[in-house]
C-alpha cells in the first residue's frame, strides 16, 4: 500500500500528511493538556475588544477529527475508488467537514452541559470579595486572588475607582472581563 500511495502522486502524499499531522495534534494536545493540569501553567492573552463578531471556539480534538476524516477519506478515494484529484478532494472535504462537525456538536452539546466541575469565571467571580495580593495603581494592573469552586483563583484586577488598592485590602469583583476583574474596596459602599 506504501509503493502505491507514492506512486500515485503528490496528493496522496498531502492526504497521508494530514492524517500524520492530525495524530500528532491530538497526542500533543492530550499531552499539553495534562502537563498543563499538572504543573499549572497558565497562559492567557488579554484583549479587550468591541466588534459586531463573535469567534466560534473550535474543540482542538474536533479539527484534528476533521483532518483525519479529510486525510483517510482522500487516501482511499484515490487507492481504491481510483478517483481522479478533484472528486476525491471533494469527497474528502464533504466527510472531514461531517465528521469534525459532528465532534464538535458532540462537544458542545454532549460533554459541555455536563462537566460538573467547569465554572464560568466572569459568574462565580462577580460580587465576590477577594484578597489583592499586588497592589493596584489607579490606572494600571494588579493582582487579587480568592478561593473558587475549583481552588485558588488568581486574576489580574483593574481598580474601578480609578484610585490605588494596596497589597493585603479585602475588595469586592465587580465585573470580570477575560483574566481581568473591575474592583472596588470592600469597605466602599
Amino acid at each position: 500500500m506504501l509503493q502505491e500511495l507514492w506512486a500515485s502522486g503528490t496528493l496522496n502524499i498531502v492526504y497521508a500528511g494530514v492524517v500524520v499531522v492530525s495524530f500528532l495534534f491530538t497526542i500533543l494536545t492530550l499531552i499539553g493538556s495534562e502537563i498543563g493540569d499538572f504543573f499549572h501553567f497558565d497562559f492567557d492573552i488579554d484583549a479587550d475588544a468591541d466588534s459586531g463578531l463573535d469567534f466560534i471556539s473550535i474543540s482542538p480534538f474536533a479539527m484534528s477529527l476533521f483532518g483525519a476524516a479529510f486525510g483517510l477519506a482522500g487516501i482511499i478515494a484515490r487507492l481504491w475508488f481510483e478517483m481522479d484529484a478533484i472528486l476525491s478532494i471533494l469527497w474528502a472535504t464533504g466527510l472531514g467537514i461531517l465528521i469534525g462537525g459532528l465532534a464538535q456538536a458532540f462537544f458542545i452539546y454532549i460533554l459541555s452541559p455536563t462537566k460538573s466541575g467547569h465554572v464560568n469565571l466572569a459568574d462565580e467571580a462577580t460580587g465576590r470579595e477577594a484578597e489583592v495580593i499586588t497592589t493596584i495603581p489607579g490606572n494600571g494592573l494588579g493582582e487579587i486572588a480568592y478561593d473558587g469552586a475549583n481552588g485558588r483563583v488568581k486574576l489580574g484586577a483593574r481598580s474601578s475607582t480609578g484610585k490605588q488598592i494596596k497589597r493585603g485590602e479585602i475588595i469586592v469583583i465587580e465585573r470580570v472581563t477575560g483574566r481581568v476583574a473591575g474592583v472596588r474596596p470592600a469597605n466602599m459602599n
